[in-house]
């Protein structure tokens, strides 16, 4: 797939597709950003990484500039990660509910991460001085190793916290029904990388790849995963905030003038009731 040629293909109409979608995903995550619940950081930060590469694939039909497709690439390259932390962000609620898993299987994905990161500034270093830049590389391959296995732990903790979901309350119950959903979605997106990294073939290649492939294993994997979770953040209760002046001082008044409070609600009468 070239560019710079002046036309509107199939993956330019993807991308303009994409910046509508993403869109609208982040201004749900702003809208939850300010009435306190969860997944706000990753919803957002994943949009936005998702509405500047698709803008710089529409950037390519006039341009076949390096920068253009370099932008391209950095965009679809991040991204995965924040849908894996978005799922932690949800089974880690679900286990300071219930716990469940020990602590150290959350503390395991961000020690991945960090060398992950590593590997990917590695690899975006070495593409930058390759003529080929878009191809497999060691770097980019012990990444996605990485992501992998970073993959395997958030399936293990999603299958401990399963197996104990008959005793979860309902927002649990939701968050846990959202990652069953969200992991098929996110393994059949891996699928789709990962079958690039082993064969080298472009056809599976995010950036100059088969657009029909890349609509159906990435656009609207991701997209199901975006929104799957926006439906359930909407249907659970928001993070407990910090407390107001006005409600710490009614929680302690009530505490220090229990019966006194009892007595002034007995001394309310009930309206009449009369019949119609």
């Amino acid at each position: 797939m070239s560019g710079g040629d002046g036309v509107f293909t199939y993956r330019h109409g993807i991308a303009a597709v994409q910046i509508i979608f993403f869109a609208l995903s982040l201004l749900f995550a702003v809208y939850f950003r300010y009435s306190r619940r969860n997944g706000w950081f990753c919803i957002g930060v994943f949009s936005i990484f998702r509405i500047v590469g698709a803008g710089c694939m529409l950037a390519t039909i006039s341009s076949d500039s390096k920068g253009a497709w370099t932008g391209v690439f950095v965009c679809e390259s991040f991204g995965m990660v924040l849908i894996i932390y978005l799922i932690i962000e949800f089974l880690l609620r679900i286990n300071k509910v219930f716990p469940t898993v020990h602590d150290r299987w959350f503390w395991y994905p961000q020690v991945i991460t960090w060398a992950d990161i590593g590997l990917t500034i590695g690899g975006f270093t070495a593409a930058s001085r390759s003529d080929h830049g878009l191809e497999p590389t060691g770097y980019t391959q012990a990444s996605f190793g990485l992501f992998t296995a970073l993959y395997l732990i958030v399936v293990y903790i999603f299958w401990c916290l399963w197996s104990m979901r008959g005793t979860f309350s309902h927002d649990e119950m939701v968050l846990i029904r959202c990652a069953a959903v969200c992991l098929p979605l996110l393994a059949v997106r891996t699928a789709y990388s990962l079958i690039f990294q082993i064969t080298g073939d472009m056809t599976w290649n995010a950036v100059k790849g088969n657009p029909t492939a890349y609509l159906v294993l990435t656009f609207l994997a991701e997209s199901a995963i975006i929104y799957a979770s926006i439906l359930a953040i909407l249907k659970i209760s928001p993070r407990p905030g910090k407390m107001k002046h006005n409600d710490k001082w009614a929680q302690v008044r009530q505490q220090a003038y229990p019966l006194m409070d009892s007595e002034r609600r007995s001394r309310v009468r009930e309206p009449a009731q009369y019949p119609v």
